[in-house]
């Protein structure tokens, strides 16, 4: 952007029409006073030669011009961003017990479904720190907390539902996502659990976990994943290779429901698809919000120099006129 740093002394520039003014008035008094001697010389000059009587007036307008140009100081600034922000730490804690093999999220099972989403949601936060936890009868950390969204994206993708897996510990991923949060300076920190079980293994249960959150002051937000009761769950046939059997699965909502009123969060929210799973995402994305401070700041390259040149050319030109051309370029 332009700026100029002396606004004030355009008024100089008045000094232009005054100039003329009593230049006009010189050239009249001096007409009049003109003998009549001279008037044959007067006779013989051509109208061409009247208009360049005037050149020396033009040429000292426009160093004046110049000159007031070069005194304002015009310089040019290129805008930089100082931006901060007081960003939210989150722990993505993901249910990977067999149950999630469950393809009731058509046209993909359970845990993918959920990880797209997280994936989603990571990238759309550029200024929070992120860490995943995953648990099936026991839980761990896939990443701790992190600004590096590659490396926590890259831990998402390699999620796998763990086959061997005797039960859900819920309360344990609870537990271990808090541990991640404890110690965090961040304004605010909130934790995604996404499951579809019941907690049915693990030494610590999830009400207790969801209490220590809530002690340090952790937001919990329970998602249920799955309508619960008899859904297509796959199995690998011998012969016929992968089949679709209906299987029941227990969704507990109501220790979810637990969760979310100890920590804060109100309710659980239930996902029967995708595009459910996803809305619930993004308004969980909308209430955990980054507050952002940005100023502009300018670096200004001085550009005073270039009308002070051209000042400087034209005094250059008055005076080589005055010396050489005197003759051809008469003042009036």
């Amino acid at each position: 952007m332009l700026q100029i740093a002396k606004p004030w002394l355009l008024l100089t520039l008045l000094f232009i029409p005054l100039y003329w003014l009593i230049k006009r008035y010189h050239i009249k008094k001096h007409q009049l006073r003109l003998p009549f001697s001279k008037l044959g010389q007067i006779s013989m000059l051509s109208s061409s030669s009247r208009y360049w009587a005037y050149f020396y007036p033009v040429l000292r307008s426009l160093i004046l011009l110049a000159l007031v140009l070069a005194l304002i100081q015009p310089r040019f600034g290129r805008g930089i961003k100082d931006s901060s922000s007081a960003g939210v730490d989150i722990v993505l804690a993901l249910d990977i017990s067999g149950s999630m093999l469950a393809e009731d999220f058509k046209p993909t099972n359970r845990l993918k479904a959920a990880v797209k989403v997280a994936e989603q949601m990571v990238k759309q936060r550029p200024n929070d720190r992120f860490s995943l936890v995953a648990f099936s009868e026991y839980a761990l950390t896939q990443s701790p907390l992190t600004f590096d969204h590659a490396a926590v994206l890259d831990q998402l993708g390699k999620l796998e539902v763990n086959m061997q897996a005797s039960g859900t510990a819920i309360g344990m991923g609870l537990a271990k996502s808090v541990a991640r949060l404890k110690s965090s300076q961040a304004k605010s920190k909130a934790i995604i659990l996404i499951t579809d079980g019941v907690n049915n293994i693990g030494e610590i249960d999830p009400i207790s976990a969801a209490h220590m959150a809530s002690a340090h002051k952790i937001k919990v937000y329970p998602v249920g994943v799955g309508s619960g009761g008899l859904v297509d769950f796959p199995f690998e046939d011998p012969i016929f290779g992968k089949t679709y059997r209906k299987t029941y699965i227990e969704l507990d909502m109501h220790t979810l429901d637990r969760i979310a009123q100890i920590t804060g969060t109100k309710k659980a929210s239930m996902a029967t698809n995708s595009e459910e799973l996803a809305e619930i995402m993004s308004q969980i994305d909308e209430m955990e919000k980054t507050d952002y401070q940005v100023r502009l700041n300018y670096i200004y390259s001085e550009k005073f120099m270039w009308p002070l040149w051209i000042a400087f050319c034209l005094l250059v030109i008055e005076i080589f006129c005055r010396l050489y051309l005197k003759p051809v370029l008469p003042e009036p």
